[in-house]
């Protein structure tokens, strides 16, 4: 029995590196880091859209410039409520920082999937890199802001990809991070491992049959 598990050890490790590595690859290694999903309960009567205050360091943007392009569904102007709000440090996402297009947006009260989309401008880099804290602004058409939900702090992913989705219900609002492996770490390294617990496992089998073998023709 003994001799079994020096080899059915081994060979289970191996086994749950190679379905962990090939599940990496499948779903841990895509990471869509194009866009920003946020998902809605309740919001305010009239709610058109929604936008996410980030607050940022201002400076590093020239002169706060709004740019109400990146809602190219809405007809917003720079006068509008959300684009000169700047309270606390917070200001809006899509308007002020250039870091997010308006892609899609469903709020509408007699929707049960109430949805929004941002296009993210920042590529493959995490857009949280320098954002901590964010709020979400609840709009009508015109760009008036109709509620603002409680502050939620961002927690930095050090390690990995990280893909996000903002929550908002009312006044509260959350934001879930998924940390995906990066391909070394989540693909590449657990099938090299796994590789050398298979063939560890068969060079313990032929030498235990060998021996085996050895000791019945010795007898």
């Amino acid at each position: 029995m003994k001799k079994a598990v020096k080899v059915i050890i081994p060979l289970l490790l191996a086994i749950g590196l190679g379905i962990f590595s090939v599940w990496n690859y499948i779903d841990g290694y895509v990471v869509d880091s194009s866009h920003l999903k946020m998902k809605f309960g309740e919001v305010p009567a009239g709610t058109e859209f929604a936008d996410i205050l980030v607050k940022e360091d201002w400076h590093r943007y020239p002169d706060g410039a709004v740019n109400v392009s990146f809602a190219p569904t809405l007809e917003l102007d720079e006068n509008c409520e959300l684009a000169k709000y700047n309270e606390d440090g917070y200001a809006s996402m899509i308007l002020r920082t250039g870091l997010a297009l308006l892609e899609d947006h469903e709020l509408s009260p007699e929707v049960s999937d109430k949805h929004s989309c941002l296009g993210m401008m920042s590529g493959d880099d995490d857009i949280f890199d320098h954002i901590h804290h964010i709020k979400v602004a609840y709009c009508d058409k015109d760009g008036n802001i109709l509620g603002i939900t409680d502050e939620a702090e961002v927690k930095s992913a050090p390690f990995g990809r990280p893909e996000y989705t903002i929550k908002a219900d009312g006044s509260k609002v959350e934001l879930d991070t998924h940390i995906k492996l990066p391909f070394f770490w989540g693909v590449v390294l657990p099938a090299i491992l796994g590789g050398i617990l298979f063939i560890a496992a068969i060079i313990i089998a032929v030498k235990k049959s060998k021996k085996a073998k050895t000791s019945k023709s010795e007898e």
